[in-house]
């Protein structure tokens, strides 16, 4: 056993076509509550591609994902207040007069992550992440309850 698998376990990569999200690798640990795609897309809102990480298994990502993320363009610019505000409210935690002037300017989304779909009504606990240029160093995730802004968390 090697030391990646010892860490991580023994992870299979296998790569597949969505007729949606386009070329996916599957990161299939033989868990389907780890294993995932990983692969990128356009983001209509923004017109730039986002990566992305889609919870699930072969054959590929199902009809309600697909559904979830053209819902999450859709809304997109509506729940841009409540992301704004999070991220505001953390910031100046260390830089006491931040302010965000136009957001789509200023943050820009990098990385979706779309869960699995049990049933489509469901809420869903999923989260964005945002690069900018206020601070090159961090990245901004925001974990969305539905689709509301419920919190954030910063790395960099």
């Amino acid at each position: 056993m090697g030391f990646w698998s010892f860490l991580f376990g023994d992870i299979k990569q296998t790569r597949v076509e969505d007729e949606y999200f386009g070329s996916l690798l599957l990161m299939d640990y033989n868990d389907p509550k780890k294993d995932y795609f990983q692969g990128t897309r356009l983001f209509t809102p923004i017109n730039k591609e986002v990566g992305l990480a889609i919870n699930g298994g072969l054959p590929g990502p199902t009809a309600a994902q697909k559904a979830f993320y053209q819902k999450v363009e859709e809304r997109y610019r509506a729940f841009i207040p409540g992301m704004q505000e999070l991220i505001t409210d953390e910031v100046r935690n260390w830089k006491p007069e931040f302010i965000i002037q136009d957001f789509t300017q200023e943050f820009w989304p990098v990385y979706l992550h779309i869960p699995a779909i049990e049933k489509p009504e469901q809420e869903l606990d999923w989260e964005i992440s945002f690069e900018t240029f206020h601070d090159q160093n961090h990245t901004f995730t925001i974990y969305m309850r539905g689709f509301s802004p419920d919190y954030i968390h910063i790395d960099g």
